[in-house]
């Protein structure tokens, strides 16, 4: 996972804005939020900061959904993200979660139309890039609800859902915010 998406996903879990700074102290983090719109479950959000005599940007579609408080923390996520002009897509879960046949699908009208292969949940973070990226933002965008069905590292069995109705929305949000600040073509 690129350092700056580790950072941004301890933040997000944190209750106060809390992370490491470049030097790997806990200090409050030096990103500056300069976008911000809020869709329903997920979040498009652009910030900076300055790196030498450069401001650096970056911009994000985010989920995170904590299922498990402390002290058995459990989390999954999904980050979109720009690199190399294109987005990237971030899945991320625990160690030791376990997903089911056909365990992370999106969904329409209570049927399915679409799951994630198991090589992609086998290894936290699933990275998708270029077209497999593109792919899985069209298939959210064509469900209602993104259902993950899971054992946690305990054993425990786990099934969220997540609703997907405002996600196009938030996407053309996140996308025209990365086009200004020409970080996707």
């Amino acid at each position: 996972m690129a350092p700056w998406l580790t950072a941004l996903f301890i933040c997000a879990l944190s209750i106060t804005a809390a992370a490491q700074d470049r030097a790997g102290r806990d200090t409050p983090s030096d990103w500056r939020v300069k976008h911000y719109v809020p869709f329903g479950l997920w979040d498009s959000v652009c910030d900076e900061r300055p790196e030498g005599d450069v401001i650096r940007q970056r911009c994000y579609l985010r989920y995170v959904e904590v299922y498990s408080p402390r002290p058995n923390f459990l989390a999954t996520f999904v980050f979109v993200y720009p690199e190399d002009g294109q987005s990237v897509v971030e899945i991320g879960f625990e160690r030791g979660t376990r997903y089911a046949d056909e365990g992370f699908k999106v969904m329409r009208n209570g049927q399915v139309v679409w799951t994630l292969g198991d090589t992609c949940l086998r290894s936290s973070p699933c990275r998708l890039n270029n077209g497999e990226a593109q792919s899985l933002l069209d298939h959210f965008a064509d469900g209602d609800t993104l259902v993950q069905d899971f054992r946690d590292r305990h054993g425990k069995p786990w099934r969220l859902e997540w609703d997907l109705s405002r996600l196009g929305e938030a996407l053309q949000d996140y996308q025209l915010a990365s086009t200004q600040r020409a970080l996707l073509d």
